[in-house]
C-alpha cells in the first residue's frame, strides 16, 4: 500500500518562528539566569547538536522540558505574528489535490497551531491535529497516530526540520523527509540519516513520490 498521509511538524517546517521564539526565551533568560540569544547566534546554533546548544546558553538539559513549557505558554500571546514559510501553501494544496490527507505532529500546543492554521485559512486542509510538550515524545505520540487510525509505516511519512524528528521517526519505523529551512542545519539533518532532504516546499510531493515508488 502507497503513501496516504503526511505528518507536519510545525515550528520551522510550517511556520518561520525564529524571530518569536528568540524574544520568548529572552524574556526567561533575564529572568533565569541563562545567556541571552542574538539573532546572529541562529545560524551558529543550527549546526550544533540540542545537547551542544543547552550547553552554549547554560540550560542545563535536564531544565529543558520545563524551559519548553515556559515557553509554548507565552506563545499563544504571539502567534498572530507567525508567518508560514513561502511556498508552504502551494505545497499543501498540491498534496491535497493527489488525494493524501495531511497532520499536523508538534511538539507546540494545539490551540496555538489551530490559531495559526486559521489565520492562514489552512483549518479545513488539516486532518488532525497531534500535540505534546515532551521534547523527545514524538516517536510515542507518531505510533500512536498510526494506532488509532489504523495507518501501516508505509502508509505515513513525516516532514520536519530537526535532528530529533529524524531520530523519533527511526525510532517509530516511519520515514521523514527533513527540510532545509527549519531550525537544524543541512549539514546536522545529513549526519542524522533522514530518508529524503529538500531545499524548498516545492520538491516535497514529488519526494514523496519517490519514496512511494
Amino acid at each position: 500500500m502507497g503513501v496516504t498521509n503526511v505528518v507536519f511538524d510545525f515550528d520551522g517546517t510550517l511556520v518561520d518562528s525564529r524571530a518569536v521564539a528568540i524574544r520568548i526565551y529572552n524574556t526567561i533568560a533575564e529572568r533565569e539566569g541563562y545567556a541571552l540569544l542574538k539573532a546572529e547566534q541562529l545560524e551558529e546554533l543550527r549546526d550544533l547538536s540540542l545537547r551542544e546548544r543547552c550547553t552554549r546558553m547554560g540550560v542545563s538539559p535536564l531544565r529543558l522540558p520545563g524551559l519548553v513549557t515556559r515557553v509554548l505558554k507565552d506563545y499563544r500571546g504571539v502567534v498572530h505574528e507567525l508567518a508560514l514559510h513561502e511556498g508552504i501553501v502551494d505545497a499543501l494544496r498540491r498534496l491535497r489535490e493527489r488525494g493524501l490527507r495531511l497532520s499536523i505532529l508538534s511538539t507546540n500546543e494545539e490551540e496555538n497551531i489551530r490559531a495559526v492554521l486559521e489565520r492562514h485559512g489552512l483549518a479545513d486542509w488539516v486532518a488532525g491535529i497531534h500535540s505534546s510538550n515532551r521534547v523527545f515524545g514524538k516517536a510515542r505520540l507518531l505510533r500512536g497516530l498510526m494506532k488509532r487510525d489504523g495507518l501501516s509505516r508505509e502508509q505515513l511519512v513525516y516532514v520536519g526540520d530537526e535532528c530529533r524528528d529524524v531520530e523519533a521517526c527511526k525510532e517509530a519505523g516511519v520515514r521523514i523527509i527533513a527540510v532545509r529551512w527549519g531550525y537544524d542545519a543541512p549539514a546536522l539533518l545529513e549526519r542524522a540519516g533522514p530518508d529524503a532532504l529538500v531545499e524548498h516546499p516545492a520538491e516535497l510531493l514529488a519526494c514523496l513520490e519517490r519514496l512511494a515508488a
